[in-house]
């Protein structure tokens, strides 16, 4: 009949031994945790709540670290995040005028296991099936084993961190699929990150899908500086309404940084925007980009776009790749400032797209090297290679 609330300090561990806890009668959240100590929840259902399902508030005042854990839980029919942990004074704060997120000065180590979050969020725009706002000094670690969030009605997993931390990840089969389309002015993600000021994006997805998501699939950004070193290991991005897969370093500030990654096993087939698999160092720094066992057929756009825009080098070698029938290019290497250009495919069949095989462009002050290595490329409308002040 009223939230559930916990605000003593210490730590506590709730096992709910596969309770349900339906919070249509509370009025507001679920479940609210608020004293600054490490928590565990398992083996619960939450529904129904008018606004949040659980939430974890992080006092102004933490440090250290506060270590967060959801094991087995079903998130499903609240009218808010079906899980928030906050860390931020106002999350809704534009980043020009709240940079920091005015958060505490304690990282978050969040682990969520085993878990589903379905149907959160149809109440008002950008509420998802999971948010994690980190704020102030800190990092913000992500931690998932085995975990679903479909139909959400905004992202199915968002992390927002703010201020001088990295956002550190550790992601092992996650499923995302079909969230995001409340909202259509402002249609939302799979998974999104969003890293704001000094801080970089470390870690890696490994065994993971994105499925008809409204928006991205992974949509991943990094600003201002800091590093973006993400690695992905059999993941697919299939049917999303944007891009399937999107790296992106400085994405709306520039900050300066490197965006390095390996992709091994790799499907991304069937997305809008710019298409299956997109790669794009905006600010200045080198993007190194090695991605081996890709295939990425049917976009609406590229299937493999490499894009690098400030000043930095990009290196690229993609290996056993197979891009059939995009709307434009098969695969597309673009160096646009001062900087060189040396890419490599190799054992790869790019055929069938809409305009070039494979495209590579240099369109800086430096060196552009393009080298095929038993490349196929058949019936591609705009040619087999366009190769624009490349060697």
């Amino acid at each position: 009949a009223s939230t559930v609330t916990f605000s003593g300090p210490q730590d506590l561990e709730i096992d709910g031994d596969d309770a349900v806890l339906d919070a249509a009668g509370t009025g507001g959240v679920g479940l609210l945790v608020t004293g600054g100590g490490d928590f565990t929840l398992k083996s619960l259902t939450v529904r129904n709540a008018p606004a949040e399902g659980v939430t974890v508030e992080v006092p102004a005042a933490s440090t250290g670290t506060i270590r967060v854990v959801f094991k087995d839980l079903k998130i499903t029919g609240n009218k808010g995040h079906g899980i928030l942990v906050n860390d931020q004074v106002d999350p809704s704060t534009q980043d020009d005028v709240q940079p920091n997120g005015d958060g505490s000065a304690a990282s978050l180590d969040v682990t969520v296991i085993d878990s589903r979050f379905f149907r959160n969020g149809y109440s008002v725009s950008d509420r998802d099936g999971m948010r994690v706002n980190e704020g102030g000094d800190g990092d913000l670690r992500f931690t998932v084993r085995d975990v679903t969030s479909e139909e959400n009605a905004a992202d199915g997993i968002e992390l927002d961190e703010r201020g001088s931390g990295d956002v550190r990840l550790d992601v092992r089969e996650l499923r995302i699929a079909r969230n995001g389309p409340f909202d259509p002015a402002d249609l939302d993600d799979g998974f999104d990150i969003d890293e704001y000021n000094d801080g970089s994006i470390l870690g890696h997805v490994v065994n993971s899908e994105a499925i008809d998501n409204f928006e991205e699939g992974f949509d991943f950004n990094e600003n201002n500086a800091g590093d973006f070193r993400v690695d992905m290991l059999n993941v697919k991005a299939i049917g999303n309404g944007e891009e399937g897969i999107d790296y992106e370093e400085d994405d709306d500030f520039a900050g300066g940084g490197e965006l390095v990654t390996t992709m091994i096993g790799i499907v991304a087939n069937n997305n809008g925007g710019d298409g299956g698999l997109k790669i794009r160092e905006k600010g200045e720094g080198n993007l190194v980009a090695n991605v081996t066992g890709i295939v990425a057929n049917d976009n609406l756009a590229s299937g493999i776009s490499i894009r690098e825009d400030a000043v930095g080098n990009l290196t690229s070698n993609i290996n056993l790749s197979r891009t059939l029938n995009n709307a434009e290019h098969g695969i597309d290497f673009d160096e646009n400032s001062d900087g060189d250009l040396t890419a490599v495919v190799r054992l790869s069949v790019s055929s069938g797209n809409a305009e070039f095989g494979v495209r590579a462009d240099q369109g800086g002050s430096g060196v552009g090297t393009l080298e095929l290595r038993n490349v196929q490329l058949v019936g591609n409308t705009g040619g087999t290679v366009d190769d624009g002040d490349v060697t």
